[in-house]
């Protein structure tokens, strides 16, 4: 009995009633008890009852008494077992009911988590119905706006005339342009490989604070939208990456797509900065982020005919086309504060005419402060990069930039810094034709460092990298006087002269000598890995306060040996399998974090274009000898400094 009410206690089917069996088993337990002791008082009457047979008759009555007493408990001891097979029987019918209980609730539970599991796949389906309305109405929406945007540009290239690739011509006794000219003549039409580029399409530029500062507002509608919609397709489709956050929306596929569209659009400043992120390395901006960049950078929209005949006649004069021959309305070259036009000079000279977009100039501190806030937005700079300071240094910088005529005298200067220099041109300047929003310069022809890249061989490859990293510390170290802007379309190498020609001198910057003594010295100290003098010489040049933290100061130290490695190795340094902007790379997250204080104003040009000459290398693949170009110029400065002029290079 016990063994049967212990299995019914271990029963997976009454362990909900396991209180009410070890109670039943109790109760049971105690009968069993009272019916032995009933057996054991039968057994010693029985004893009793043999002793006094043995005694001849005694008290005959009471002999009889006692012969009728054994038979009284004989029934009581039946009515006892009775009564406890009676009590056996009551316990398992309530075990029974139990079971019956248990089992009946364990149904319920079931049948309850059942109704709430088809009820939550009820709300999942709805939800689901809900997102594709949704998303089917978004694509709707889409389609509507493609719609209005086609019916605008429609419209925008039926108000203005179809853009010709023929010259305007000055007047009836020149009717030919130069490349039947050229024919006539006989002269060989030199062949230019990638220099026309794919212009981007003819738009109107927003041209005053209010259409520009709307174009940034449309534009963050339109990153938002795109973000939404990246959203409900991850969610639907289950490709949602985790920890990608709103930045990863933001800085999705197509999002990079309309962003690169709408800087295009807007020009000026905001595509500047398309111009700088594009010839990064994937490890510090994503690949298809920064491929729409290069898109940005290669096909900017350029000017309607009627804008562009404005500016024409509001900086040279209504009868502006008396100074060519001839004149090409479809530019070669869309950049980001203006686009370039081929042309004919009277005399016969090549020219390129650099015409200025309208507003850009008017513009920049609404565009800058607009683009602040939109890339705070979408997340794209870290905070830890004093982006204000950024900025405020842009917005010196476009100023200067917007003046042509300034740009104009720079250009001059550096002209004559190398025009001896038997591996660089320089285009002249036409001074009569230039003003502070039209530039005119000697036409200048080659091979783009885009076309180098997939199609030079390996040695001039090394020979063009070498140009450009000589041209770079050549200008920091000897003229102080520095072109900062390493956009790969500022470089054109023609085969025929063997000459690098450089252009594009707006973003030309001057530095003290008491600055240059002292980075000069912090790189040479880079290359002889000598960590403390790096740490001294940075601390005086304020790029730490001396209260940094032990990891702040390694990091720095770090990163500053890092890019020192191609002037700190002996022999040729294969740009094209370096690692060191994967290693500096690794170090931005201690450094952003533990950062005291923001780096000296003339960093963001000098690391800018230090920087373009080793990711043009990188793109080259070139692989040259770096530090024989960085140690005589070193010593030269050094000496140039003690009063003692001597010239390596």
């Amino acid at each position: 009995m016990r063994q049967f009410l212990q299995k019914l206690i271990e029963s997976q089917a009454l362990q909900d009633s396991a209180g009410v069996a070890r109670g039943l088993y109790r109760v049971a337990d105690g009968l069993l008890k009272n019916h032995n002791e009933v057996i054991n008082t039968d057994l010693l009457l029985h004893q009793t009852k043999s002793t006094q047979t043995q005694i001849q008759q005694q008290k005959q009555q009471q002999a009889q008494g006692l012969n009728n007493q054994p038979l009284q408990q004989q029934n009581q001891k039946i009515n006892s077992k009775d009564a406890t097979q009676e009590g056996v029987a009551k316990m398992n019918a309530e075990l029974e009911k139990q079971k019956v209980f248990a089992q009946k609730q364990q149904e319920e539970q079931m049948l309850k988590e059942q109704l709430k599991i088809q009820e939550q796949l009820e709300k999942d389906r709805l939800y689901r119905l809900e997102q594709l309305k949704i998303q089917e109405q978004l694509k709707a929406q889409e389609a509507q706006q493609q719609a209005i945007l086609k019916q605008k540009q429609e419209q925008d290239i039926k108000s203005s005339n179809d853009i010709t690739e023929k010259p305007i011509l000055k007047n009836d006794n020149v009717q030919l342009n130069m490349k039947q000219q050229n024919q006539e003549e006989g002269e060989e039409e030199e062949i230019v490989h990638n220099q026309q580029f794919s212009v981007g399409d003819e738009k109107a530029i927003p041209s005053n604070s209010v259409s520009r500062a709307w174009g940034f507002g449309t534009l963050g509608v339109q990153l938002a939208y795109g973000a939404a919609k990246e959203l409900i397709r991850t969610s639907i489709g289950g490709k949602q990456k985790s920890g990608a956050g709103i930045k990863g929306l933001l800085l999705s596929e197509e999002n990079a797509s309309v962003l690169s569209q709408g800087l295009c659009k807007m020009r000026g400043a905001p595509l500047k900065l398309a111009q700088a992120l594009s010839i990064q390395e994937d490890e510090v901006i994503p690949k298809h982020v920064r491929d729409a960049f290069e898109k940005a950078r290669q096909s900017a929209d350029i000017m309607p005919k009627k804008q562009l005949h404005k500016m024409l006649a509001q900086e040279l004069g209504e009868n502006w086309k008396d100074n060519f021959q001839s004149f090409e309305e479809m530019p070669f070259a869309a950049a980001s504060i203006g686009q370039v036009h081929r042309a004919v000079l009277i005399d016969g000279t090549k020219v390129a005419v650099k015409v200025q977009y309208p507003g850009v100039k008017e513009s920049i501190d609404s565009d800058l402060n607009n683009l602040r806030r939109l890339m705070i937005y979408t997340g794209v700079f870290p905070k830890q990069m004093f982006l204000d300071r950024l900025i405020d240094y842009s917005r010196k910088e476009l100023h200067e930039e917007c003046n042509y005529t300034l740009e104009a005298e720079k250009q001059i200067k550096m002209y004559n810094f190398l025009k001896d220099d038997e591996d660089f041109t320089i285009p002249r300047i036409i001074e009569n034709l230039s003003t502070e929003r039209i530039m005119v310069s000697e036409l200048i022809e080659g091979d783009t460092i885009d076309y180098i890249s997939e199609n030079y061989p390996q040695e001039l490859r090394d020979d063009i990298g070498r140009r450009l990293m000589k041209v770079t510390l050549k200008e920091l170290f000897l003229f102080q006087t520095m072109q900062t802007d390493p956009n790969p379309s500022n470089y054109y190498f023609n085969r025929k002269t063997n000459k690098l020609n450089l252009i594009d001198f707006g973003g030309v910057h001057t530095y003290s000598l008491e600055f240059m003594d002292k980075y000069i010295d912090v790189i040479y100290s880079a290359t002889i890995k000598d960590r403390q003098r790096v740490l001294d010489i940075s601390r005086e040049l304020g790029y730490l306060t001396g209260e940094e933290n032990q990891t702040m100061k390694t990091a720095h130290v770090d990163s500053v040996i890092t890019v020192g490695e191609p002037f700190a190795t002996t022999g040729k340094y294969d740009f094209g399998q370096q690692t060191l902007t994967t290693r500096t790379y690794k170090l931005m997250p201690q450094m952003l974090k533990n950062r005291l204080c923001p780096p000296p104003q003339e960093t963001y040009s000098i690391h800018r274009k230090l920087s373009g000459a080793f990711l043009l290398s990188m793109k080259m693949k070139s692989n040259y000898d770096c530090r024989s170009i960085f140690l005589p110029l070193y010593e030269e400065y050094k000496q140039k400094r003690q009063g003692i002029t001597r010239t390596f290079l």
